[in-house]
């Protein structure tokens, strides 16, 4: 591990950032929810704002959100040390593995905001549709989704940080998730879309500034000075799996299996993870393809360049006087600990750019945590609580347990963090296992918004199936290619591949199988039954579904035009979904996968992955969709807007979202006719 002599950072730099800027960020959320509060009506103490935003996110802050979500400090941290192992394939392969994932939840975004227009949370849909068994065992499979997330994202976040600073990795561990309590309780996850948005912006410009370096210190003075040293390196560092052992080699067993690992775990997040079926229903109805797309696209070349440009320079640098650990190599647990990008980084950038670096990991976990604590706090207020313990609770009552939930569960991943710390459990382990744990109810949950057929025995014993069976393969795998159950071998990749995909499609299976047994006939206008929750004097805590006999009578809350406009964009996200996974996975990288290894007119490849990075880390940050409702942060109109009220006063006694075109979230949008409906005129039908 690291030593004092490569710390370049002290103590008090690590607690000044972790704690001073976390409640910085805390405070400054805060006071923003207060503006809101006073001026647009936006109040984080009601239910709809807090969980879903009011439903009327735009698509620069529903972008910005997507690609925090995706932005995990583990995943910047992990792209880089499986590129320093294989070489300039895993990047790419790892890339790959994450766009395609957004365009098909833009998707099932679509469906679960058009069919379930009321929704908080993915698991409130299972429990209308088949009952409160299932209920509990999506409730489990979700939680363990959460937990295992962000306790993967401390563990890597928590290690390079004590390796800048030398501050104890458990005071990291603890403290790190202090500021996004603070924030995520005051704000809820309007709060959350706001600093995603701050948070991402920043990290991708210094991202995009430590890039630069890479081809800008004493060492690497440009592209052929890069590939110069690559070569040289090259000569004495053979990769097995690699075509001749090359490290600037496509061709890379360890890249792609790597890459299929972590693919299926991607897919199984970004649906077993309610945090992303939340910003969907808190995305405006205009905003959803545009603002996932939009998420998906530009987060590809996060990864690909930096995990390529960092990964291969610390091949490259690692024999030189300027790289930390000089004249040693690195050790395995430094690897797997996720040194290699801060080590790169004090090597090209110095102290300025392990300072960079520590806000880097800071913001990224911070801004992900937040997500992952407002998804836990709705499962727990809305799916236990208001479920089951308190069926008429309040809108406050219903805050209340949320605030709760959010500090318990903070402390509890902190501290199972730290169990894993000292039971030997690093980021290299969680990467690989992930996907064994979280696949098997991927698939039923999928098939709960888009096939009316699944029946309720098979959306519930298809995924506890599915977990024995990939438990089962994964350790039996790895006893048979290692012949020991241990720490090592138990996160070799191959045992970690095949569990995965035991996990993924047997579950699949699983459920058509008991589904043709006896299918269900599922009514979607059920979904329509689902409210909201508000309080008002007559009705205070009222059901959570309305009292209606009759679904011919039922009407959908959106006009019949927005209807046919999001069925469009149903249509849309699925062409689009098609056309990235064949150019990410088929055509792009398979021609490349060949006898051949990259030579100096190739060197355009890694300046196309820079070249990309470069505006793709300003278009969310920048975007306006011309459908978007005003009020949107990520609009310069809003803010001149905003300061042309301010300076004629004419906000007094008036809402200022009056003046500004944003509707007042307790009266509703207005020229808003709700849709009859029957069975037969459902906007969206069943696709499977």
């Amino acid at each position: 591990m690291a030593t004092d002599s490569l710390i370049p950072l002290s103590q008090g730099a690590g607690y000044g950032v972790v704690v001073g800027i976390g409640l910085a960020f805390g405070i400054g959320m805060v006071l923003v929810n207060k503006f809101l509060e006073r001026f647009l009506s936006e109040r984080s103490d009601h239910t709809e704002m807090f969980m879903v935003a009011n439903r009327g996110v735009g698509t620069g802050l529903t972008a910005s959100a997507v690609i925090s979500s995706w932005m995990w400090a583990t995943a910047i941290i992990w792209t880089v040390a499986q590129g320093y192992l294989y070489g300039i394939a895993a990047p790419f392969w790892y890339a790959a593995g994450c766009s395609i994932q957004i365009a098909l939840m833009t998707v099932l975004a679509i469906h679960a905001k058009v069919k379930v227009p009321n929704g908080h949370t993915v698991l409130e849909i299972v429990r209308l549709r088949y009952g409160k068994a299932t209920h509990v065992v999506y409730i489990f499979l979700c939680l363990v989704t959460n937990l295992l997330s962000v306790t993967s994202m401390i563990l890597g976040a928590a290690g390079v940080i004590t390796a800048l600073t030398d501050m104890h990795i458990i005071a990291s561990t603890f403290l790190l998730p202090l500021g996004v309590i603070v924030y995520t309780v005051a704000g809820g996850l309007k709060a959350t879309f706001l600093t995603d948005y701050v948070h991402t912006f920043i990290v991708m410009v210094i991202l995009c500034v430590l890039t630069i370096k890479v081809f800008n210190n004493s060492i690497i003075s440009d592209l052929d000075s890069f590939y110069n040293i690559l070569v040289e390196a090259a000569k004495t560092r053979y990769v097995e799996g690699n075509f001749q052992g090359s490290i600037l080699s496509f061709k890379s067993k360890g890249s792609i299996i790597f890459g299929l690992v972590h693919s299926f775990g991607d897919f199984a997040l970004v649906i077993m993870d309610t945090s992303f079926w939340q910003k969907g229903f808190a995305a405006d109805t205009a905003a959803t393809m545009p603002g996932y797309m939009l998420g998906g696209i530009s987060y590809f070349a996060v990864p690909w360049a930096v995990g390529t440009t960092a990964g291969l320079a610390a091949i490259g640098l690692e024999g030189s006087s300027i790289f930390p650990t000089y004249p040693r190599k690195m050790t395995t647990e430094e690897i797997n600990a996720g040194y290699v990008l801060p080590y790169t980084v004090m090597a090209v950038a110095g102290k300025g750019g392990a300072w960079a670096l520590l806000l880097v990991v800071f913001m990224c976990v911070t801004s992900t945590t937040s997500a992952q604590l407002i998804a836990v706090s709705s499962i727990f207020s809305f799916d236990v609580y208001r479920t089951y313990i308190n069926p008429h609770a309040t809108d406050r009552e219903v805050i209340r347990v949320s605030h709760w939930s959010v500090v318990l569960f903070g402390v509890f991943a902190s501290a199972f963090a730290t169990a894993l710390h000292y039971g030997g459990i690093d980021l290299n382990w969680m990467g690989y296992f992930l996907a064994t744990i979280i696949c098997p109810g991927m698939f039923p949950l999928a098939f709960t918004i888009l096939w009316r057929k699944q029946s309720a025995a098979a959306a519930t014993v298809s995924p506890i199936l599915g977990l024995i069976t990939g438990i089962s393969v994964w350790l039996g795998t790895a006893y048979a290619y290692a012949g020991e159950l241990t720490i090592l071998s138990t996160e070799a990749q191959l045992p970690c591949l095949w569990g995965a995909i035991a996990s993924t499609f047997s579950s699949a299976i699983y459920s058509i199988l008991i589904t043709l047994i006896k299918p269900q006939d599922f009514d979607w206008r059920l979904f329509l039954l689902l409210n909201e929750v508000r309080d008002d004097d007559s009705n205070p805590g009222r059901n959570w579904l309305a009292d209606t006999k009759d679904l011919d009578s039922v009407q959908h809350p959106y006009p019949p035009e927005e209807l046919k406009r999001m069925n469009r964009a149903a249509v849309i996200a699925s062409v689009f979904s098609v056309v990235i996974g064949l150019l990410t996975w088929v055509v792009w990288p398979l021609p490349l996968y060949r006898d051949y290894v990259f030579t100096a007119p190739k060197k355009p490849w890694i300046l196309n992955a820079f070249a990309m990075f470069s505006p793709g880390h300003l278009s969310p940050g920048l975007w306006k969709h011309p459908q978007d409702r005003a009020g949107d942060f990520t609009d310069l109109s809003y803010w001149i807007d905003l300061a042309k009220v301010l300076e004629r006063g004419k906000f007094h006694g008036l809402f200022l979202a009056d003046h500004l075109g944003v509707y007042d979230v307790y009266k509703g949008p207005a020229n808003r006719e709700p849709a009859l409906l029957s069975g037969a005129q459902f906007p969206i039908g069943d696709p499977l």
